[in-house]
């Protein structure tokens, strides 16, 4: 971590947009419902403890990052970072209520004192909480990250298991309710492996396929860094591999519990697992890259995992005539829940992205010699042209059936994932001595 302030600033201001988006979703705006002054007069009234406890576990973030970002690495006596938290308090306050008086404009939410209380009451357990273990909490992490910083492979890695934990927890309709997890845990959770497969249509059984080959794709380059990281990890057996690639699924599908629109299934955690420990496996084979006979296979392999993704099962029936294509970029967007669409825009820049990594392991030393320094900026190239020219054939697909939306928003999609793909490889390259990788000069995969 170069400076510790602007890693509390962006946090401030992502914890900030989440209690924003959580207070105001699904952003359905009209005239005013009632009066601020009318509501505070009401008092604080806990009508449901799970709400309050939601808001207070919402405001422990806020204090914590925002005491943080004005005496991180400061050296100060904790009476006097508890006399700034003091100062602060309000300004957390104003924050909750400001985006409470934002919700007297929405029909779907309720403004409630009882919740700036709440938020408030967090962001004081935030700022106790720094003020006790805040920068020692920050050194350690320091440490961690530091030690990651001798391969840049742990700190990609790091960096992609939080996007896939994001992508994991969308659309982000959290529920703390233990009567709501009792009841998912009794009714809703699919314990029985591929039990989703039963009873299914053909069009049904295709959807399916295509949410695991989805779910596949994310979890793949999970196994793809893993096997980069130098270290003990490097003497680690085929059983630990195994284990510790379940252990991540099961985290991730058990934290969809506490996501109203998301049901944890079995089958999910073993796809994903798999999915890991096979990409872990071609990247301890593939170690020195990909020579053209290796990377047309898995182009094949990658392909052939696209397919359901984009198209229509075989037996769907085909338009008389083709669909007019969408060259409006970004359409996608003003339809449906803005953080669906957020998951597959996401989830289509990894999958494409895993082109890109086929091409970066074809063109990048040590297997293309010819390493100029430009060679990166070559890969990319390449690679963003190979994504274009894919994700238009797919998207042509589908103008003759019904069920998917061509558009030059999935195709901008693949070039701009390809190209990512290939970034994302080369950081994971190190020089000879150890150093990162860079651009200028030829990295040694």
């Amino acid at each position: 971590m170069k400076s510790g302030r602007r890693v509390f600033a962006v946090i401030v201001c992502g914890v900030a947009a989440f209690i924003v988006y959580g207070s105001l979703v699904p952003f359905h705006f009209g005239p005013r419902t009632n009066s601020f002054g009318r509501v505070l007069a009401d008092g604080v009234r806990i009508s449901s403890r799970s709400d309050a406890v939601a808001n207070v576990m919402l405001g422990v973030p806020l204090g914590f990052a925002l005491l943080g970002l004005v005496s991180v690495d400061r050296a100060w006596p904790r009476r006097r970072v508890a006399g700034l938290g003091a100062l602060l308090l309000p300004v957390c306050v104003l924050f909750s209520s400001a985006v409470e008086f934002a919700q007297l404009y929405t029909a779907e939410r309720t403004c409630s004192a009882s919740d700036i209380v709440a938020q408030g009451a967090g962001a004081l357990a935030g700022m106790g909480a720094w003020v006790l273990w805040g920068q020692a909490l920050t050194d350690r992490v320091r440490a961690v990250w530091a030690r990651a910083d001798v391969n840049a492979s742990g700190q990609v890695l790091i960096a992609y298991l939080a996007l896939l934990a994001f992508v994991q927890m969308l659309p982000l309709d959290l529920s703390a309710s233990p009567a709501e997890l009792y009841r998912k845990l009794r009714d809703t959770v699919r314990f029985a492996p591929f039990g989703a497969f039963d009873g299914l249509n053909d069009a049904e059984r295709w959807e399916q396929i295509a949410k695991l080959a989805k779910l596949a794709g994310l979890y793949f380059p999970l196994g793809l860094l893993a096997a980069r990281l130098k270290g003990h990890i490097q003497t680690w057996n085929i059983a630990r591999v195994v284990l510790a690639a379940g252990a991540v699924a099961l985290c991730l599908e058990s934290a969809q519990l506490i996501v109203k629109s998301r049901t944890p299934s079995t089958t999910d955690a073993l796809v994903g697992a798999v999915a890991a420990v096979l990409g872990w496996y071609a990247g301890r084979v593939h170690h020195e890259g990909l020579a053209i006979p290796f990377a047309v296979s898995w182009g094949v392999v990658w392909f052939a995992g696209m397919t359901p993704v984009t198209q229509s099962p075989a037996n769907t029936p085909r338009l008389e005539l083709p669909r007019p294509f969408d060259w409006v970029p970004g359409r996608p967007l003003e339809s449906g829940d803005p953080l669906f669409t957020l998951e597959e825009v996401l989830t289509k820049l990894v999958l494409f992205g895993l082109l890109g990594v086929l091409v970066a392991a074809w063109r990048l030393p040590p297997r293309h010699r010819r390493g100029a320094p430009g060679s990166v900026r070559v890969a990319v190239v390449i690679a963003t042209a190979l994504g274009l020219a894919v994700s238009s054939f797919f998207e042509s697909g589908q103008r003759w059936y019904d069920t998917h939306t061509p558009c030059i928003t999935d195709v901008l999609l693949g070039g701009i994932g390809a190209a990512v793909g290939v970034v994302a490889s080369s950081l994971t390259c190190v020089r000879r001595g150890g150093s990162p990788a860079r651009i200028a000069r030829p990295p040694v995969c």
